[in-house]
């Protein structure tokens, strides 16, 4: 008889809940931004979609806004975040903390080159695309292997999501952005073997009511 066939490891990988910096239009970067009420009920509503899910790991950048989302969908599971410097979102520089608006009349050729997804992209003092692209794809291999046949939950940033997924896909650098990543939206990457493959993007149907308007559109 053959062997059973082992599961395939199983990352799912999730955005923070909203933050007052999402809210109000701040590059957060590696600032700290808290959880809006808006922000608690996603992560809560993530938790009720992983309920039947074994989880045997979880990994969180170390910004607390992803450490408060995983503490929320986790509740009474008992398993502990383990903090992940690599899954940080990308670094702004000099545009950390700072409004959208007022960095569009202060840095205007830059904010022109980050919404026309150009690679050479760098905010003054901060990382670029291929930067973050590097360092998440990274660390979910590392996690990936370290948790062969198993299912881990991965907290972590909008950003940090679209460089390490389309790193994933083999997209190119310039197509960075090119798919939704919605706070508490759902993405799966799975293993078999080397390969990472992504099996779900961006599922937001646990969010249903919840979701902001823009984001619904």
């Amino acid at each position: 008889m053959p062997a059973p066939s082992r599961p395939p490891t199983r990352i799912f990988v999730v955005r923070h809940g909203q933050t007052e910096g999402n809210r109000d239009g701040i590059f957060c970067g590696h600032g700290e931004t808290r959880l809006t009420d808006l922000g608690r009920r996603q992560a809560a509503a993530l938790g009720k979609r992983l309920a039947g899910i074994e989880l045997h790991a979880v990994y969180t950048s170390d910004l607390s806004r992803a450490v408060e989302t995983a503490v929320i969908a986790l509740a009474g599971r008992g398993l502990e975040p383990r903090l992940e410097p690599a899954l940080r979102e990308l670094h702004y520089g000099e545009w950390e903390l700072q409004r959208e608006r007022a960095i569009a009349r202060s840095h205007p050729e830059q904010f022109r080159l980050m919404r026309d997804e150009d690679p050479a992209w760098q905010p003054p003092g901060g990382e670029t695309i291929h930067m973050v692209r590097e360092r998440t794809h990274g660390a979910l291999a590392r996690i990936a292997g370290r948790h062969r046949n198993q299912n881990v939950l991965v907290v972590t940033h909008g950003t940090a999501i679209n460089c390490m997924l389309s790193a994933v896909l083999g997209m190119a650098p310039e197509y960075t952005f090119r798919f939704a990543v919605s706070n508490c939206g759902l993405s799966e990457v799975r293993r078999r073997g080397r390969a990472l493959t992504v099996a779900a993007l961006n599922d937001t149907a646990h969010l249903a009511g919840l979701l902001p308007p823009a984001a619904a559109e």
